[in-house]
């Protein structure tokens, strides 16, 4: 059959269209590196739980918010004021510009002059964080004319930090400004190495990020571990560590350790509702480099959502430069997977209706070897009787032609020729042979065809058909035409088998066509009968 080939070309080619539809996309850098799963699983996990962190740290906001509503702490009214202002500052840019404001407002007598300094320094942050930079600068350069204390210093060059971070991060592209805000960060930098004291946590911090800048990767990398080391997982010290040993990391070729890091500061970012952090861009960025398009497009989403819900203006212009090229591959990707899919889709239907088609051809199959193997069993059937008859008459006939020999031998010896030639002469042992012979022969044709009779009442006119009583042997009409259903069509033949004369048979024939319904294609019809049902008849043609 034609059949099976075609389903292996249908396969092959399937094979081939599939391989073909399913190579996607290449890295377009060669880092030598495999995306850690299990990282990204657990950063997404981080992310899906991102408001179950803000709310809980919008509840210590409320409740902070609650004291100043109760009014039983009207003297430490500014202290909660900055600490809203600076809770919301990471958070919520605009929310923290209100609380600083209302701190400025709410500042109680200070000789020393540090609360109001403290109050405008929180709303220099807030404003660098939205990206509001004129008002930002005027208000820190009025300060910096100011005589200030240590402790006020220290928090006018962290706030100096911050603001000149935003804008370097605004102006990259720029090198003339880039250039500029550079040298300035670089001097608070400077400024803070030199009053803070050497034990502490953010000085050992711009100690490393100095490094790294100076790409002294080594000692950055043990000076960092060791931040980490000594730091809450939860601290914004912690995140910013991890973001700087990221890069080292990357620079000393090990990428698995720059992805690990970027999670842990991205998670860091999460966990404390810090919605400024640069770690989950940056790591998006990499993914849509390595090829990873659904995650880094997660990614870069939620940055963007967490950035415009919390107004960090200057997030929003960061993650922007990232997001056209990743949205886009992303796009072309979704586009190629919905062609991919309609391919498939083609493949699997067209693969269903050729399991329909084979399907039914195989039932029919099985219905026509069932049918067949039906035929063959009542041929089998037939056989055996056929044989079993014809072997029985062939023995009866034996052990006959046994007796008359036993019989002509005995009147012989006995001197009995004339009674032997009278015996024979007389018919006696021919007829009693011929009604031992009639009974075997209607016995096998009634075996093998226990129906026959019918079958021949049904070529026959309704007042012509033969009725035979149970026991009673066939009439040598239908006896004549059981050996015409058995193939055997000549008269002659016929004769001889039954021992009739030529006439005699030719004499039955004719009064059974005259019987017949169709007379001229009588032998025909009983020739055909139930041929399309056995095969048997084929054997004795």
């Amino acid at each position: 059959m034609r059949i099976i080939p075609n389903i292996i070309i249908v396969i092959i080619l399937t094979f081939l269209l599939s391989v073909s539809c399913g190579s996607g996309q290449q890295s377009p850098h060669n880092y030598n590196t495999s995306v850690p799963s299990e990282t990204l699983r657990r950063l997404n996990t981080t992310i899906a739980k991102a408001k179950t962190y803000q709310e809980k740290k919008k509840n210590h906001i409320d409740s902070l918010k609650n004291l100043l509503k109760s009014g039983n702490m009207p003297s430490h009214q500014w202290e909660v004021l900055i600490e809203i202002a600076d809770q919301y500052r990471q958070m919520n840019a605009d929310s923290s510009i209100y609380y600083a404001e209302k701190a400025i407002d709410a500042v109680p007598d200070d000789p020393s002059g540090f609360k109001r300094i403290r109050s405008e320094l929180s709303l220099v942050t807030a404003l660098s964080t939205a990206g509001i930079f004129s008002p930002a600068v005027w208000r820190l350069d009025s300060i910096s004319r100011l005589e200030l204390p240590e402790d006020a210093r220290i928090e006018f060059w962290k706030a100096s930090r911050i603001m000149y971070s935003y804008m370097l991060a605004f102006v990259q592209d720029h090198t003339r400004y880039a250039d500029l805000f550079r040298e300035k960060y670089i001097n608070c930098d400077d400024s803070l190495l030199m009053l803070l004291p050497r034990d502490d946590t953010f000085r050992q911090f711009i100690s490393a990020e100095r490094l790294v800048n100076d790409a002294k990767w080594e000692k950055a990398k043990s000076e960092l571990e060791l931040i980490l080391k000594n730091n809450s997982d939860q601290s914004n010290i912690y995140a910013m560590a991890a973001f700087q040993l990221a890069i080292v990391n990357k620079n000393l070729g090990n990428y698995n350790g720059y992805v690990e890091n970027l999670a842990i500061s991205a998670e860091c970012d999460i966990k404390g509702s810090v919605k400024e952090g640069i770690a989950l861009p940056t790591l998006a960025n990499w993914l849509y480099e390595e090829g990873d398009l659904e995650n880094a497009f997660n990614f870069i989403n939620f940055a963007l959502e967490e950035a415009n819900s919390g107004n960090i203006r200057m997030r929003t212009v960061l993650i922007a430069t990232f997001m056209p090229l990743i949205d886009e591959a992303y796009r072309h990707n979704i586009d190629s997977s919905n062609k991919k899919m309609f391919v498939y889709l083609l493949i699997s239907t067209s693969l269903l209706l050729i399991a329909i088609v084979l399907s039914a051809v195989l039932i029919k199959n099985i219905r026509t070897s069932r049918t067949k193997g039906k035929q063959l069993e009542a041929t089998s059937k037939m056989l055996e009787a056929y044989v079993g008859n014809f072997i029985g008459l062939c023995s009866n006939y034996a052990s006959r032609l046994d007796q008359f020999a036993k019989l002509v031998t005995r009147k012989i010896n006995a001197g009995q020729s004339d009674d032997l030639v009278k015996l024979i002469s007389a018919g006696k042992v021919n007829n009693e042979e011929s009604e031992e012979f009639y009974r075997l022969i209607d016995k096998a044709i009634l075996d093998i065809f226990p129906d026959f009779v019918d079958q021949i009442n049904s070529l026959l006119l309704p007042d012509k058909k033969i009725e035979l009583k149970p026991g009673e042997q066939l009439i040598p009409e239908v006896r004549i035409y059981a050996f015409v259903r058995l193939g055997v069509d000549q008269s002659n033949k016929i004769a001889q088998i039954l021992n009739y004369s030529v006439n005699t048979v030719y004499s039955y024939r004719n009064r059974m066509r005259n019987r017949a319904i169709d007379r001229e294609k009588f032998d025909a019809n009983v020739a055909n009968l139930g041929r399309e049902d056995e095969g048997f008849v084929s054997y004795l043609g």
